[in-house]
């Protein structure tokens, strides 16, 4: 494999990253999510989609302990939030593939066709 094929594929994983990034921030959905509990009528539990007045316990699964608890509105805009996050690291780490694809495909292929 040449120097040139090295470069072109380290600098298309950070594309691949990027385009991961930005699908997942395209396809979130507006409806809050728990991962951790929701304390449901008696003593049933559930997680996964929020219903409004409903209250998420956090957990931390790894130790058992609670992280805390969030409202519907508050879980709502934690996930956009972190939807917005995704777009600007997606963005980044999309362009800085393209950069360095176009740099490379350029720079070492106009010095490979004059030699």
């Amino acid at each position: 494999m040449s120097f040139r094929g090295l470069l072109l594929g380290l600098f298309a994983v950070p594309v691949v990253v990027g385009g991961y990034f930005l699908t997942e921030a395209a396809t979130a959905d507006g409806t809050p999510r728990c991962d951790g509990i929701i304390q449901e009528y008696g003593d049933a539990e559930r997680s996964g989609p929020m219903k409004p007045g409903e209250t998420c316990d956090l957990y931390d699964f790894t130790d058992g302990r609670s992280a805390g608890t969030r409202t519907y509105e508050q879980q709502r805009k934690a996930q956009e939030e972190g939807t917005a996050d995704d777009y600007r690291a997606g963005g980044w780490w999309l362009a800085y593939g393209v950069a360095g694809l176009a740099a490379v495909t350029t720079h070492l292929g106009l010095r490979r066709r004059r030699g």
